[in-house]
C-alpha cells in the first residue's frame, strides 16, 4: 500500500475521531442544557407561585390598611365627640359650682339678715315697741325663713331686701355692724345710701344697754357702709351683729 493511501486513511480515522468526540460533546452539551432548562423553568414556575402568593398577601394588607384606615378615621370621630363631651360636662360643672356658690351666698344672706331681725325684734319688745312693729319683724322674718329653706332646697331664692325694708323704714337709722375691720378701726354697716345713709353721719354702737362706742360714716355704698370708729369712744370689743343707732 502507497505511503499516500495510509496518511490519507490516518487523517480520515483522526478526522473521524474528532468528529466523533465533538459529537458526544455536542450531545453532553444538549443534555446539560436541556436539564438546565428543566431547572430554569422549575425555578420559573415557583418564582411564579411565590409571586401570585406575595400579590394575594399584599392585596390582604391592602384590605387589612383600607380597614384600619376606616377605623382609624371612626375612632378619630369619636375621640372628637368624647372631647367635646367632656368640654360640655366641664361648662356643665362649671355652672353647676356657680349655681351652688350663689345658692350658698343667698342662704348666708338670708341667715344673717334673720339674725338680725330677730335681735331687732328682741330689742324692740325691750323697748315696747307697737304692736304693729312686732307684728311686721315677725312676718318679715318668717318670710326670710322661708326663702332660706327653699334656698337650701335648691329652689330659686328671690332678695329679702323688699321685705325687710318696710320694717327697717319703721325704725329709720337702725342697723347692725356685718364686719370689724382690724384692730376695730371701722366697721362695715347693712346701712346704706337706699337707707338713708350719708356721709359724715354718726352712730352709736350697742351691746345690749350699753354704748360701747360711736362710728362715723365714711364711705357709703348702695346697700352698706363703712363707719370708722372714734378712738376716744371706745367701751369695748365691737363684735359682727353688734347695734348701731343714727344720733339725731
Amino acid at each position: 500500500m502507497p505511503r499516500s493511501l495510509s496518511f490519507l486513511i490516518i487523517v480520515v480515522l483522526a478526522g473521524l475521531g474528532v468528529f466523533t468526540l465533538q459529537f458526544f460533546r455536542a450531545i453532553d452539551a444538549r443534555d446539560l442544557a436541556e436539564s438546565r432548562l428543566v431547572d430554569e423553568k422549575t425555578r420559573a414556575r415557583k418564582l411564579s407561585a411565590d409571586l401570585d402568593a406575595a400579590n394575594r398577601h399584599a392585596a390582604a394588607l391592602q384590605s387589612d390598611l383600607s380597614t384600619a384606615k376606616a377605623d382609624l378615621g371612626a375612632n378619630r370621630e369619636k375621640l372628637s365627640s368624647a372631647e367635646m363631651h367632656a368640654v360640655l360636662l366641664e361648662h356643665d360643672l362649671a355652672q353647676a359650682k356657680s349655681i351652688v356658690s350663689v345658692y350658698e351666698q343667698t342662704a348666708r344672706a338670708l341667715s344673717d339678715e334673720v339674725a338680725t331681725l330677730k335681735a331687732d325684734l328682741a330689742d324692740t319688745h325691750a323697748t315696747f315697741a307697737s304692736p304693729e312693729a312686732v307684728v311686721a319683724y315677725k312676718s318679715t322674718i318668717a318670710e326670710l325663713e322661708r326663702q332660706l329653706a327653699n334656698s337650701r332646697n335648691g329652689a330659686a331664692a328671690p332678695t329679702a331686701a323688699g321685705a325687710s325694708t318696710a320694717v327697717f323704714s319703721s325704725r329709720p337709722g337702725r342697723s347692725t355692724i356685718l364686719t370689724v375691720g382690724p384692730s376695730g378701726a371701722f366697721v362695715v354697716l347693712n346701712f346704706g345710701s337706699a337707707r338713708g345713709a350719708q356721709l359724715g353721719q354718726k352712730l352709736e354702737v350697742h351691746q345690749g344697754a350699753d354704748i360701747v362706742a360711736t362710728v362715723l360714716i365714711s364711705d357709703v355704698r348702695s346697700n352698706f357702709s363703712i363707719a370708722q370708729v372714734q378712738p376716744d369712744t371706745l367701751r369695748g370689743v365691737l363684735q359682727k351683729g353688734d347695734l348701731a343707732l343714727l344720733i339725731r
